[in-house]
């Protein structure tokens, strides 16, 4: 049986993940252009070993991490990725913004469309203030979702990240919760 649905969108469906999920969830961290770019999820993860990375997906007041379902096309009725609020920090009015998509499905807009209803989401009913993402400089696609959702680049950690045999700078984006244009207007710009 299918996760909660949270948020509903025209194309797509931002559900809870449930056991029938694991497999997908544990295919996609190990994929290798999947697991590229995110730390955690530089070694194998075993089925038993995936319990645990589960375990994040799991509602808590720190977090919100929903799967990603395509309603229509080629892949309508499947996951194809996550998207992440966490952590949330109340006192602050902050929390990181993290999502990926599986290959077999980018390039179909998916990223944008579940960054831009959980971004809603976030500024309106959690009242956050601000949303910060984290991205290894090469990972383009990335780059490109942050800045299409109105983020502002803030700095770069010169070489923080080992990836490939060599260490890489980390970029630093923020969004305020005043320049965010909302999800028509993300939408909109497709």
């Amino acid at each position: 049986m299918p996760g909660q649905l949270f948020i509903d969108t025209d194309r797509l469906e931002l559900r809870t993940p449930e056991e029938e999920d694991k497999e997908f969830l544990r295919e996609a961290t190990n994929h290798p252009d999947t697991r590229r770019y995110i730390d955690s999820w530089r070694t194998p993860t075993t089925a038993t070993e995936y319990d645990d990375l589960y375990e994040q997906y799991d509602a808590d007041e720190d977090s919100v991490s929903l799967l990603v379902v395509a309603k229509t096309g080629e892949h309508a009725g499947d996951p194809v990725g996550s998207v992440q609020l966490a952590p949330i920090i109340d006192t602050r009015g902050w929390a990181n913004l993290g999502a990926w998509i599986h290959p077999k499905a980018c390039g179909e807009g998916y990223a944008t469309e579940a960054c831009a209803h959980v971004l809603e989401y976030g500024f309106a009913d959690l009242r956050l203030h601000r949303v910060g993402a984290s991205i290894d400089s090469g990972n383009a696609a990335s780059i490109a979702l942050v800045e299409k959702l109105g983020f502002v680049h803030e700095g770069t950690s010169r070489e923080d990240i080992y990836r490939d045999g060599e260490y890489v700078d980390r970029e630093r984006y923020g969004l305020l919760k005043r320049e965010w244009p909302g999800v028509d207007a993300v939408l909109d710009r497709d």
